[in-house]
């Protein structure tokens, strides 16, 4: 749809004065510092929360970018939309990227209630973007206690997506398994400092929850392998249509004493791959 900057504008001043939210302008000082590469022992995720209208959100985003150059698919990052500075799906004027439970994710881990913020692995609580940098440095090199394998696979009706995950830990383990879906590649608006971008590329997207919002109980057992079987409906509505050429599939397990114990990430495998229609 459009991008009206004056009706956006109208529905955006009285939300930039809330007290309780942070979005100041950050100096080119401020903003990361490059330290010492590691080499990963596993995959870490890294929770962005974030918001269409947040004028310092971009910066986060290049944070991102900047990690996941370093590490490659060993930084796995996930974008929130969520709060105040988020637009809800099914936004009138222009494509809106939060989900309901974006703001559930954020009203659990963003205590800080400020944006941009982003969360470690679940681990050490919320941290500006300019701490991140130094948070994935240590959690990247922690030993992981389970490896995930992901398929995730497009059925050949290109309505559905199939993910086959299996857990090996080897050590006893109780916790959550997660599965979410992401999207790259949505062209929407975002503020940027003082600007309006009407056609500003989004990455990495939270578009939904396979398994519920906080995941299954699964209770592991050392040396013992662990088959899942998920599937969830492509979304194709006018509100929100899926691109499948750029959804990626998303698996972690954690638990609220060590957070997340490994994640893992897999792009989406199109039809004729072993995928079946329902």
């Amino acid at each position: 749809m459009k991008f009206s900057p004056i009706r956006y504008l109208l529905f955006a001043l009285p939300i930039l004065g809330l007290t309780f939210t942070s979005c100041d302008e950050v100096s080119e000082s401020d903003r990361l510092i490059p330290v010492e590469s590691v080499t990963p022992a596993r995959a870490i995720l890294l929770e962005d929360f974030t918001g269409q209208t947040c004028r310092n959100c971009p910066d986060a985003h290049d944070v991102i970018h900047t990690l996941q150059e370093q590490y490659g698919e060993a930084v796995i990052a996930v974008s929130i939309h969520a709060g105040a500075f988020g637009v809800a799906v099914g936004s009138a004027d222009y494509v809106g990227l939060m989900q309901p439970e974006g703001n559930e994710y954020d009203a659990r881990y963003n205590s800080l209630q400020s944006w941009p913020a982003g969360v470690v692995n679940r681990t050490g609580g919320t941290l500006n973007h300019d701490g991140w940098a130094e948070a994935v440095r240590k959690a990247i090199t922690a030993e992981p206690t389970v490896a995930i394998d992901l398929e995730a696979t497009l059925s050949d009706d290109g309505k559905t997506i199939n993910i086959a995950t299996t857990l090996r830990p080897t050590a006893n383990i109780s916790g959550k398994l997660q599965l979410w879906i992401t999207e790259d590649g949505i062209v929407s608006m975002q503020r940027n400092g003082r600007n309006w971008i009407a056609d500003y590329v989004h990455n990495h997207v939270y578009r939904a929850a396979v398994n519920g919002t906080w995941g299954e109980d699964v209770k592991l057992t050392s040396g013992v392998h662990a088959d899942y079987n998920h599937s969830i409906a492509v979304r194709d509505s006018k509100d929100e249509k899926w691109d499948t050429a750029k959804l990626s599939v998303i698996a972690f397990v954690y638990n609220e004493s060590e957070g997340v114990l490994q994640a893992a990430r897999v792009s989406l495998l199109p039809a004729g791959n072993g995928g079946e229609g329902e």
